[in-house]
Parts: structure tokens; C-alpha cells; sequence
């Protein structure tokens, strides 16, 4: 009997020593899946980023219809009038609010720039380098969208000969108001693993976030007779959104993720 309470004291101490060693081990496994689910969210800085879904921004287009739509008188205005109706000039503050509610543009918007070039990748550094200007052929404006209908009739016809020879082009430009300081180029830097680069698989875009602000939208349109050096009739329609920019970001769209939320503007 004296000889039992002492093996039972040590068959106790052992099961105890036992159970630390294990919760040790596990606690040690788990830390080490937090760390690495850590580094990897570091590594590839997408945060709660990827989706099934595609990433979708605001129609540029549709936001310039709705624009014209509420500074055009109702009615049936002749072509003239409602190219004279383009130019919005509001009157007041709280009109211009209240257009912009009825359109529904009183909201957050974003707009999503296809990047064509412009993005390097360091394989060896994980690095990838954003430098892409988004101005197009004026520094005053970011483009978000430009269309150009019809053929050119450089090198193909003389001046007089382009519009009887259908030699005529309409060219739409919807962009961003860039202001003074003229801040339309996209710089950053984002560490990428091999993994999130290769799913990416060259799908990059530059995600422009901001609200309007006044004077919120204008419109011109411009015309060019044809010349010796480009033979083409040209009428030429830009419309440029005031938008106040809160972020940049660097998304992949086709595969709803967002790779990089710290881009910068800059000349």
C-alpha cells in the first residue's frame, strides 16, 4: 500500500510533463502558420483582395451621358442647342449637388485604366515597378477612355480629296482633370511572390478612386480641316470629369484582385 501512492504520483507527474511537451508542439505549429500566413499576405501585399469575380469599375461613358443628360434642357433642343447644352457651368453649390444626386454621381466613383505598359517585374527581388503615364497626348488630363472612328487618310490622299473620299475620323476622349499640377504618371513599388505574379499573368490595371467635385464636368468639341500633313477631316470631342482622387491602385481585373493600395501621382 505504501509503495502504490508513490507510483501513482509519478504516473501523474508523467502524463502532466507529457501534456506540456504536446500543447508546447502544437502551439509552436500554430505559430508557425500564423507567421506564415503572415509573410505570405507581406509577400504579395493583397489583403482580403482576390475574388472570383471580376473587378468592375464605373463606365466613363455612362458617367458623361448622365452629365449631359441633366444640363440639357428638357424638350426636343435641335442638334445645335444641345451642343451648345455640353458645357455644364453650374450655377450654384447646391444646384450642382442636387444634379449630381439625381444622377446618381454624388456617390464614390472609381474608374479602371487598362495599363498596356509600363509595369516590370524583378523575379529575383519579387519586385514589381509601376510607371505608367496616364495622360495620353495631353499632360493636362488622365484618359480614361479614347475612341477613334473612321480611317486616316495619311499617306493615302491629299488634302482636298479626304472627304469625298470618306477620309473622316471622330475621335472621343473622356479623361480626369490632372489641374495645375498636372500630376498624371502612376509610381509605385509592390513585393509580388512568383506565384501571385504568374496568376496575375499580365492583367494589369491602375483603379482611380474620388468623388466629383466642382466644376464637375465639361465638354468641347473641336474640329480640323484636312491639311498636306494629315489628309483627314477631324472632329475631336473631349469631356473631362473634376474628380477629387483619393486613391490609386494597382488591380488585377479579370481576376478580382488587388494587388498594390499604395500608388502615387506624380508629374
Amino acid at each position: 500500500m505504501f509503495h502504490l501512492k508513490p507510483k501513482r504520483i509519478l504516473s501523474k507527474a508523467t502524463c502532466a510533463i507529457a501534456c506540456v511537451f504536446i500543447l508546447a508542439e502544437a502551439g509552436a505549429q500554430a505559430n508557425a502558420a500564423v507567421v506564415t500566413r503572415a509573410a505570405e499576405t507581406k509577400d504579395s501585399e493583397v489583403a482580403n483582395s482576390s475574388s472570383a469575380h471580376p473587378f468592375l469599375g464605373d463606365d466613363p461613358v455612362s458617367i458623361r451621358d448622365r452629365m449631359v443628360n441633366r444640363s440639357t434642357p428638357t424638350g426636343a433642343p435641335s442638334l445645335g442647342d444641345r451642343v451648345l447644352g455640353l458645357i455644364h457651368s453650374p450655377t450654384s453649390q447646391r444646384n450642382s449637388d442636387s444634379d449630381l444626386m439625381g444622377a446618381d454621381l454624388s456617390r464614390d466613383l472609381t474608374f479602371v485604366v487598362a495599363v498596356p505598359y509600363g509595369i516590370r517585374y524583378n523575379a529575383e527581388k519579387h519586385q514589381l515597378t509601376v510607371n505608367v503615364d496616364l495622360s495620353g497626348d495631353d499632360p493636362a488630363g488622365i484618359v480614361l477612355r479614347k475612341t477613334i472612328r473612321g480611317p486616316s487618310g495619311r499617306r493615302l490622299v491629299v488634302a482636298p480629296e479626304a472627304r469625298s473620299k470618306g477620309f473622316i475620323q471622330n475621335i472621343e476622349i473622356i479623361e480626369i482633370d490632372a489641374k495645375k499640377n498636372r500630376k498624371t504618371t502612376v509610381h509605385g513599388r509592390v513585393i509580388l511572390s512568383p506565384e501571385v505574379y504568374a496568376e496575375a499573368n499580365g492583367d494589369f490595371a491602375i483603379a482611380i478612386m474620388g468623388n466629383l467635385v466642382p466644376p464637375y464636368f465639361s465638354d468641347r468639341i473641336d474640329h480640323s480641316d484636312p491639311t498636306d500633313d494629315e489628309p483627314t477631316d477631324i472632329t475631336t470631342r473631349t469631356s473631362r470629369l473634376y474628380v477629387a482622387i483619393t486613391a490609386v491602385w494597382l488591380i488585377s481585373p479579370q481576376r478580382g484582385m488587388v494587388l498594390s493600395k499604395a500608388l502615387r501621382l506624380s508629374k
